[in-house]
C-alpha cells in the first residue's frame, strides 16, 4: 500500500505516441498546439518541418512535425491558406480530409 502512496506522490512523465499530440519539453508555441508526433520523413514528404524534443520516448526517427504552420508556413497543403492541425483546434475556414498524415483527428483547415 505504502508503494501504491509513493508511485502515485511522484508525476507521470507525458508521453507522446506516433500520429499523436507533441508534448516534449520542446513542444512549445504552435509545436505543442499544432504538431503531430510523425517519422521525419513523413514529415519532409508532406512539405513540413521538425522539432526535436517535443515527442519523448518515441523512435529517433519520430519528431514533432508542423505543417504549412512556423517555419513550413509557405507549404499550404490543401490549397490557399491551409495548415494541418487537430480536429479538437478551432477552424474558421473549412476542414479538408486527405491533405495531412496521421489519423482522421489530424486535417486540414483552409481558410
Amino acid at each position: 500500500m505504502k508503494l501504491l502512496y509513493i508511485l502515485a506522490s511522484f508525476p507521470l512523465a507525458a508521453f507522446a505516441a506516433l500520429n499523436g499530440h507533441c508534448t516534449g519539453s520542446e513542444a512549445t508555441g504552435e509545436w505543442g498546439s499544432k504538431g503531430i508526433c510523425i517519422r521525419t520523413g513523413t514529415c519532409t514528404g508532406a512539405g513540413g518541418a521538425y522539432k526535436t524534443g517535443a515527442c519523448p520516448s518515441d523512435p529517433a526517427d519520430v519528431k514533432c512535425c508542423l505543417i504549412g504552420r512556423g517555419p513550413s508556413i509557405g507549404t499550404n497543403p490543401c490549397g490557399g491558406a491551409s495548415w494541418c492541425d487537430w480536429t479538437s483546434n478551432t477552424c474558421s475556414g473549412s476542414r479538408l480530409t486527405g491533405y495531412c498524415p496521421g489519423g482522421s483527428n489530424y486535417k486540414c483547415c483552409q481558410i
